[in-house]
């Protein structure tokens, strides 16, 4: 596919006008650790939100949710939405609690919360774990969309394209730190919407809008009806499907279980980058209502009309036989040669072998060996029905999205990196011009490692869903620690442990051989299953491990507890800080949470229903959200400060110099 000239101007415009911005921050960003990491904790409230949304936006993001609902329906987005609870818990509770802990990352929380003695082993693994592991492997799903999206517009190879998109990335966030990232993250945020509602319009307006797509729904042989559903139907010979399974862990375990229930390294940063505490609350606020009512409903319109437009191909194997050789034009069964390039498909749009297809591979008659790839259909779609100029709007949009998830993830774990593992254990007495080198060869040397791993990786939602499962049992103790002095960094290490050993287990060794339930189709472990092994396995083993462990010294959880000041079963430690006042707020975040998954659920379901032309449903919806919106202003009223927060007076017990 060829650009046209106009669409490398709007290309070119946008890279020059973004690195530099980001290079005109880059002596003020690269002055000290906590401007480069923090920029100075002095954000306000609509820069840091919009930087969490900006960079929760990334290009795989619309390529991810096109697949889900190409292969699924629409209902499949609750894989995500669900976390709006985690979300309004955010903002009305751990928001603030971060930002009067003072501290740089949630690694170094773990030293403030369990004191000297036993965080110390437990934020130099949260250290590595988060710089090494779980910030890599976001990267690499991110990478990995942005090849997608290269080969099917301009035909670059995988390898190439790795390359380009990891230098891109880190033509500034090097330089800059978190200034240049939060700065830029503005206008990536608007064009990426801009691109996304851009294709929307043209690919809803092709197919004939809503009337179009529900006609093609009640087509027999176009996509099924339950595409449209924002809920699984329930099963006509039992009650439980694997989809409505889907559904209810979705709803019922992943938003608790997650490892980011109380904050993700992303929000927690930019939290503690905020001017004070109301400032982080408002900006949880404004990113959970762009992230699930405005963004969404762009990508999902242009998945539904793609399966209008660019339906499914599957290739399958004319005759039992081993596969002989695998290539990009055809697959060979004995002495079959399968062309991959049928009859209708274009180069944009061919069928792709499948991961199992490979030489020595016994295959029946029927079976599937190829079939297209439904998350590059996003990219397919912008590229048949965008004029010149607004292709290349398009374009920019994407890469406004790509490069705002990677340079901001580049910046976190390298800030988990210099802080919790090199200048806490390493070089304690270093200059601050030390600490930021380290930082900008942390941020290569993670880049490095994410862009192999893309080289080598296929699917963005498989790594999603895996994603999802490698920490899914420490949810709980994350929230247990801010209401409970009796947890110990113990139990989150035995529950990592756990997570992670069981997570890679039932990835990669335990998949088949179940007995067939909705979790378990044809005897194969779905993602959602292999959650709900990885919280049972890692919340019994923290169960099991209680009774020996002993019981917290309450003396070393007096300078978490000034700070914080948290609600919950304090007990023994207020005991030790009577002066510690903690007015009493259950009714109010009670309201804020409540009134907030209303106001930003109703949002979000109101427009969707609109566009599907279901009208007196989305005003229900409306309605709701606009009680919602009541709630929330009243809770907001009386839980953020009206005054900037003061600065504690010393610095917390951290071993920091």
């Amino acid at each position: 596919m060829r650009l046209a000239t106009l669409d490398w101007v709007v290309i070119a415009v946008y890279c020059v006008t973004i690195v530099g911005i980001g290079l005109i921050y880059a002596r003020r960003g690269g002055s000290s650790v906590d401007e480069f990491f923090l920029s100075g904790r002095s954000l306000p409230w609509f820069l840091t939100g919009t930087s969490i949304v900006a960079s929760s936006f990334s290009c795989d993001t619309p390529l991810a949710v096109t697949g889900w609902v190409r292969d699924h329906g629409i209902w499949k987005n609750w894989l995500w939405w669900c976390f709006l609870v985690s979300g309004v818990l955010g903002v009305f509770l751990f928001a603030r609690w971060w930002r009067r802990g003072g501290v740089m990352t949630k690694a170094e929380l773990a030293e403030l919360r369990y004191g000297r003695r036993d965080g110390q082993v437990l934020r130099g693994v949260l250290g590595v774990f988060h710089s090494c592991i779980t910030n890599t492997i976001i990267l690499c799903w991110v990478l990995l969309a942005a090849t997608k999206i290269l080969d099917v517009l301009m035909g670059v190879g995988k390898l190439t394209g790795v390359c380009l998109a990891s230098a891109l990335a880190l033509t500034y966030s090097l330089a800059s730190g978190l200034w240049g990232v939060v700065v830029t993250d503005v206008p990536k945020f608007w064009l990426a919407m801009l691109g996304s509602v851009v294709l929307a319009v043209a690919a809803w307006n092709q197919v004939g809008g809503s009337a179009g797509v529900i006609a093609a729904a009640a087509s027999n042989g176009v996509f099924p009806p339950e595409a449209l559903s924002f809920l699984p139907a329930r099963g006509t010979a039992g009650f439980w499907t694997a989809p409505l399974a889907a559904v209810c862990v979705y709803l019922g375990v992943a938003w608790w279980a997650a490892e980011n229930v109380d904050g993700g390294g992303v929000a927690v940063q930019r939290i503690a980058a905020s001017r004070d505490e109301r400032h982080g609350m408002l900006a949880m606020l404004w990113f959970n209502f762009a992230h699930y009512a405005l963004r969404p409903w762009p990508w999902i319109l242009v998945a539904l009309a793609s399966l209008v437009l660019v339906p499914p191909v599957e290739v399958t194997s004319p005759i039992d036989g081993v596969v002989t050789s695998v290539g990009p034009e055809e697959i060979v069964v004995g002495d079959e040669r399968i062309p991959l390039e049928l009859a209708g498909t274009a180069a944009d749009w061919k069928p792709e072998p499948l991961a199992h297809v490979t030489p020595g591979a016994q295959v029946t008659a029927g079976a599937v060996l190829a079939r297209t790839d439904s998350e590059r259909a996003y990219v397919t779609m912008m590229g048949r029905y965008l004029p010149a100029g607004l292709l290349g709007l398009a374009i920019v949009g994407l890469m406004a999205a790509f490069m705002s998830t990677v340079d901001t993830h580049i910046n976190v774990a390298a800030s988990f990196f210099v802080n919790d593992v090199w200048r806490r254990f390493v070089r304690p007495d270093a200059e601050a011009r030390h600490y930021v080198m380290v930082g900008r060869m942390a941020c290569v040397g993670v880049m490095l490692t994410a862009g192999l791993l893309a080289w080598q990786a296929r699917s963005i939602s498989d790594l999603f869903l895996f994603f999802m499962s490698i920490l899914g049992g420490c949810g709980p103790l994350y929230l247990a620690r801010w209401v409970w002095w009796r947890v110990k960094a113990a139990h989150e290490i035995v529950a990592m442990l756990a997570s992670s050993a069981t997570a890679f287990a039932a990835t990669f060794l335990l998949q088949d051989g179940w007995p067939v339930t909705p979790l378990t189709p044809a005897g194969h472990l779905a993602p959602e299953g292999r959650l709900c092994l990885v919280v049972a396995v890692s919340l019994s083993a923290v169960l099991l491990a209680t009774p020996f462990l002993r019981r917290p010294d309450p003396a070393e959880l007096i300078e978490f507890y000034r700070r914080v000041r948290p609600v919950g079963w304090w007990g023994p430690v207020a005991a030790l800080a009577p002066d510690v006042v903690r007015p009493p707020e259950m009714l109010s975040i009670g309201v804020g949470v409540i009134g907030g998954l209303a106001c930003i659920w109703g949002a979000m379901l109101a427009t969707g229903l609109w566009l599907l032309d279901r009208g007196h449903e989305a005003a229900v919806a409306g309605v709701v959200s606009g009680v919602g919106t009541l709630m929330v202003w009243w809770a907001l009223r009386r839980l953020a400060p009206k005054t900037p927060a003061v600065a504690p007076a010393s610095a917390p017990s951290t071993g920091r110099p």
